[in-house]
């Protein structure tokens, strides 16, 4: 295309669109005549067909659209462009412009006003005055139902009842207020019915019971056997031996270190609260029995400290309690105590196993104590008789053995010195 034809159709297009431009201005005056809702309808359409420039040549022909009511809004602070300011948009309607709305002002909370007190707290005060000086020193006041307090005032307050008292000046007997004390109401007690209580208690056994003791030397045992009035011993405890001297058998000299064997009796005499081991009492050694055989020796003590000459060592432990139940029982008017003191337990199988009596002879397992298997067999029959009838038999002294019950003229009943 030659460059003349070029600037005809320059020209044309430029003609063209003159020519729409007038048009457009034309529809748009006719449509500003209209109803406001036709005529901004039309004016969102051929507004967003139009190019920008045009856009805002239209919004500034005058008298284009009806003016509209001013808004509730904030409008921004005036722009500088190269140093120049602009209009707001309010006043030119320059399209980029910012509006902010004002937020409607926030509703105030009221402040909650504090609790006023009664006015009639002076009047209440000398009430409870005047009750609790009329109600007797041994009662007390019943609770007193104060008059209802007027409804609190929507006016300026009025001063409050505790600075009127404070204000008031009172005697020394009236600046103490009353206390108001609650009556304590008393619980119902019932009966615990029959059935709660044990229709038979169990026999009790304490300090001043009579008292019996056996010691079984090869068991390490010290029996403590108890009677209340006329009923049988009962075992109360078994304490064990800490210690004893020698070998199965009674002693038969002094210095043999052997622990006696045989029926002896505790009298009051016989204690030692002072020993120099904790607790003693003497058991009588040589008795009867053991002078008639010639035995010598003697201060056979069951003590304390847990070592033995020939003694019977308890713990301390042990003798404080046995001590303290044979001097109670002595004390409550028992003349004796009698003391039964056996190698072992004197059943037929334990005495054949020590003597080597029956066929425990051929296995070797007896103790070799043939030569006081008689003696033994003695002893035996006291034992059998206590088993028996939980009565500690009276043992006498008749020359080579014990007789029990009773025995002939020549026969010496075991006693306490």
């Amino acid at each position: 295309m030659t460059p003349r034809r070029t600037h005809l159709a320059l020209a044309a297009i430029a003609v063209v669109a003159l020519v729409g431009a007038v048009a457009a201005l034309r529809y748009m005056s006719a449509v500003g005549n209209s109803p406001p809702a036709r005529s901004e309808a039309a004016r969102k359409t051929w507004s967003g067909a139009l190019p920008t420039g045009m856009r805002v040549a239209m919004r500034m022909q005058p008298g284009a659209f009806p003016p509209a009511p001013p808004p509730a809004t904030m409008i921004a602070p005036p722009l500088l462009v190269e140093g120049m300011p602009l209009t707001s948009p309010a006043a030119d309607g320059v399209e980029g412009s910012i509006s902010f709305p004002v937020a409607p002002p926030a509703a105030e909370k009221p402040t909650p006003l504090p609790p006023s007190r009664p006015a009639n707290l002076a009047a209440l005060a000398e009430q409870f005055a005047e009750i609790a000086a009329a109600t007797p020193a041994d009662q007390t006041p019943a609770a007193v139902v104060p008059a209802a307090a007027p409804p609190p005032s929507t006016g300026p307050q009025q001063p409050s009842a505790r600075a009127a008292l404070e204000t008031t000046p009172t005697g020394p007997a009236e600046s103490a207020q009353p206390t108001q004390v609650a009556r304590a109401v008393e619980p119902t007690l019932r009966p615990a019915p029959d059935e709660a209580f044990q229709q038979e208690a169990p026999i009790r056994y304490g300090m001043g019971d009579q008292v019996f003791v056996r010691i079984f030397k090869q068991e390490g045992q010290l029996e403590l056997w108890l009677r209340k009035s006329n009923a049988r011993f009962t075992l109360y405890k078994t304490y064990p031996i800490c210690k004893w001297s020698g070998r199965l058998g009674p002693k038969v000299k002094e210095a043999d270190y052997q622990s006696p064997e045989g029926f002896y009796s505790v009298s009051a005499k016989q204690l030692h609260p002072n020993s120099n081991y904790h607790r003693a009492f003497n058991v009588g050694y040589p008795n009867a029995f053991d002078r008639q055989n010639g035995r010598t020796g003697g201060l056979v003590m069951v003590h304390g400290a847990c070592k033995s000459v020939g003694c019977f060592a308890m713990t301390d432990r042990g003798i404080e309690e046995i001590y303290a139940f044979v001097e109670a029982a002595l004390r409550a008017g028992q003349k004796e105590v009698q003391l039964h003191i056996f190698p072992f337990r004197m059943t037929e199988q334990a005495l054949a196993r020590e003597t080597g009596g029956g066929w425990l002879a051929f296995v070797g397992a007896t103790g070799n104590y043939e030569h006081w298997t008689a003696f033994w067999k003695n002893l035996k029959e006291g034992y059998d008789m206590f088993e028996q009838s939980g009565e500690p038999p009276v043992a006498f002294a008749c020359g080579d053995h014990y007789a029990f019950g009773a025995g002939d003229a020549s026969c010496k009943r075991i006693a306490g010195w």
